[in-house]
């Protein structure tokens, strides 16, 4: 008696939605919703899955994003890519704090409010 502990393996696990992924692909690129692709799939092809099985297929699948970060004042128009977590808190560290504007509005607690253009 077989359990099902010992069936026979029969290469890597592949997902249901797998015959689907370029459904799936195409429809996401037209904005549907995960819903509305679960409902798509379910009237069109008679295929049952929750869209947080859609969701999960689509991440597994994606690639990763890449960190994009400012570029120094040094190369202004150059954009620089930074890898995550740590690297990118280095970059941000790194780069030079800007000069102190003149402000805005100054105040003295003596002295009564009053508006100032800057022709005055």
């Amino acid at each position: 008696m077989r359990t099902p502990t010992n069936f026979p393996r029969r290469g890597a696990f592949q997902s249901k939605l797998e015959p689907f992924a370029q459904i799936i692909r195409e429809l996401r690129r037209r904005r549907k919703s995960y819903r509305e692709v679960a409902q798509i799939l379910r009237d069109e092809h008679q295929i049952t899955v929750d869209r947080t099985t859609i969701w999960s297929f689509v991440k597994v699948r994606s690639r990763p994003r890449r960190v994009i970060a400012m570029a120094s004042d040094s190369a202004p128009g150059e954009i620089k890519s930074v890898g995550r977590g740590f690297d990118a808190i280095a970059a941000l560290k790194s780069r030079p704090t800007p000069k102190a504007k003149k402000p805005l509005f100054t105040y003295d607690e003596n002295q009564p409010l009053t508006l100032k253009t800057e022709k005055s």
